[in-house]
């Protein structure tokens, strides 16, 4: 949802820029029509950034800190452009100021765009790169083993319980996702088959795979924190 009023509110911004270029280019029937549907435009552009922003708040600690940022500097950009426009009375300066943060705002979306593909990629590269391997629960010592896996937009923090070479209980310590909750589910199938490399849930294959994967740091993990003594 976040990414849909993300490319609208690009849409709509492209549009209003293109006041410039038609005026530039001297298109005086472009020119009129871009005139006339500037507000209604900007309206929605408003509308559309606030909606935005209200679907990623959620979400903004599984994203890349530049990601953050340059979306801060677009509303700063955006707040500054709409202030200045109702202050300054003197048309010409009001232009002036007008073309500039049209400018600065157009390099900071574009910067805002490329980050978060860029960023995204580095998810997707993340998330084919997992790997999980076999690992002989004879070979492991009682204990209780926390390990956690960060893919970037996912990540999943858990303690595994290990008793006679059994895999007894696993807890979910913190599993931050988008759509994956339903991934959740994968920690019973994995204590039931006494195996990490279960079937990926349904509608939820990342996040399981980010969840088998910290599974894995766990139990591999040299230095368990031994039982309680009760047990």
């Amino acid at each position: 949802m976040g990414i849909f009023f993300g490319i609208l509110s690009l849409i709509c911004f492209c549009l209003l820029a293109s006041k410039v270029l038609s005026a530039k280019l001297r298109f005086k029937k472009v020119d009129k029509l871009l005139m006339k549907v500037h507000k209604p435009i900007s309206v929605f552009l408003i509308i559309t950034c606030f909606v935005h922003i209200l679907s990623v708040v959620p979400i903004l600690k599984n994203r890349n800190l530049l990601v953050v940022i340059s979306g801060i500097v677009n509303i700063a950009f955006m707040v500054l452009l709409i202030y200045l426009c109702h202050r300054i009375k003197e048309r010409k300066k009001k232009i002036l100021w007008h073309r500039i943060l049209t400018i600065l705002m157009a390099i900071s979306i574009i910067g805002h765009f490329t980050i978060y593909i860029i960023d995204f990629n580095n998810y997707q590269e993340n998330i084919k790169s997992i790997e999980i391997n076999h690992i002989n629960l004879k070979n492991v010592e009682d204990g209780l083993y926390k390990g956690k896996y960060n893919a970037g937009y996912i990540y999943a923090e858990v303690e595994a319980k290990i008793k006679d070479g059994i895999i007894v209980s696993i807890k979910l310590l913190e599993h931050r996702n988008e759509r994956g909750k339903r991934a959740e589910e994968i920690i019973n199938e994995i204590i039931s088959a006494q195996e990490i490399d279960v079937d990926t849930i349904s509608g939820a294959t990342n996040s399981s795979k980010v969840i088998k994967k910290a599974v894995e740091k766990a139990i591999t993990n040299k230095q368990p924190e031994p039982l309680p003594l009760r047990e």
